[in-house]
């Protein structure tokens, strides 16, 4: 079987789409939502300098369309320009945002740039009081995940909130979110998550939930660790973090069916 790469295919794609606007039976102009939704096929592809001309585009033809704002706050973060995505993602939330899917995306999204950008209060309070406390439980939003690259989820804005409370001094809080962190893994009785790993020559704990006496630079230190143990524990690249992405009857707000 011949393999064809994700970029051959979007190029396909794409000149097929042209094809349809520029066809002989006459111009067929492309709406925001086909804009934008070719945008996240090059997202998805990792072309994302393409995708952000597509998704611009989306708002220059619609500039009430929130899928292409959080198109580019996410290109943004791609394109290590955080400052940008923080821009983009609060350009849009400025307005009437009451009625529209995905708000965990632009919340995720905007815990990430800011902690990118070193303002760990706003990380902190996107991730905090927007992110995990407008969860809608019946719904599933728990096991949010972003839909254009699933191994991104809300155990990243877990993460994410931790080291943003850590780098504030604010220890008891950011052990907290540690342990919600592994209760969320759902670690086994007996995984070195939960009941010791060693850092070097150190056992990190003896018990779980963790229970450091914070008021220590030892204590501190092993809360560190656990950030690092983490954070190698949810590298995108290595899928082991055990959430389902699939909520078949999610309405929005993060949901990849």
């Amino acid at each position: 079987m011949i393999k064809y790469s994700i970029s051959i295919i979007s190029k396909i794609l794409f000149s097929f789409f042209l094809t349809i606007i520029f066809s002989c039976r006459g111009e067929v102009i492309a709406t925001d939502n086909d804009l934008s939704n070719f945008g996240w096929a090059l997202y998805e592809s990792g072309d994302y300098v393409e995708a952000l001309a597509w998704f611009e585009e989306s708002i220059k033809t619609d500039s009430g369309h929130y899928d292409a704002y959080n198109g580019v706050g996410w290109t943004m973060g791609q394109l290590r320009q955080a400052d940008s995505a923080v821009y983009y993602f609060k350009n849009y939330l400025l307005r009437d945002s009451s009625d529209f899917n995905d708000k965990l995306d632009f919340y995720a999204g905007l815990s990430f740039a800011y902690n990118a950008v070193g303002d760990d209060a706003k990380s902190r309070e996107y991730a905090q009081t927007y992110f995990f406390g407008t969860q809608n439980k019946e719904l599933g939003d728990p096991n949010w995940c972003f839909c254009h690259k699933t191994d991104i989820n809300m155990l990243d804005v877990r993460l994410v909130l931790a080291i943003s409370e850590f780098r504030l001094a604010l220890f008891q809080n950011c052990q907290s979110s540690i342990n919600n962190a592994y209760d969320d893994l759902g670690t086994a009785d007996g995984d070195s998550l939960k009941n010791g790993e060693s850092k070097g020559t150190r056992l990190l704990m003896d018990e779980y939930p963790l229970n450091y006496d914070l008021t220590t630079i030892n204590g501190r230190t092993f809360l560190a660790n656990h950030l690092e143990i983490l954070q190698n524990k949810l590298a995108s690249n290595n899928g082991e973090n055990n959430l389902s992405c699939s909520e078949v009857n999610g309405q929005g707000g993060g949901y990849c069916n």
